[in-house]
């Protein structure tokens, strides 16, 4: 089995992810979808992990330059 690479949006897999759900299959394409969808499912995942890894580093950033600059007492 060959893998390919493709970029995609965070909007374009959500999309996907959706179409997946509404799709009408033969029985012996069950295992295929659900693999896709598992596939889909944890790129997802890893988006939101990286988005909220990202978020809390400018978090922290923020909160040590707000320290940095505040007057000290």
């Amino acid at each position: 089995m060959d893998i390919f690479s493709i970029d995609l949006t965070h909007n374009e897999l959500n999309f996907i992810r959706q179409s997946l759900e509404t799709v009408t299959i033969q029985g012996k394409d069950a295992k295929f979808l659900a693999s896709l969808q598992s596939k889909i499912e944890h790129e997802l995942s890893e988006i939101k992990k990286m988005i909220q890894e990202e978020e809390q580093k400018k978090m922290l950033a923020l909160s040590e330059t707000i320290a940095k600059t505040s007057p000290k007492k």
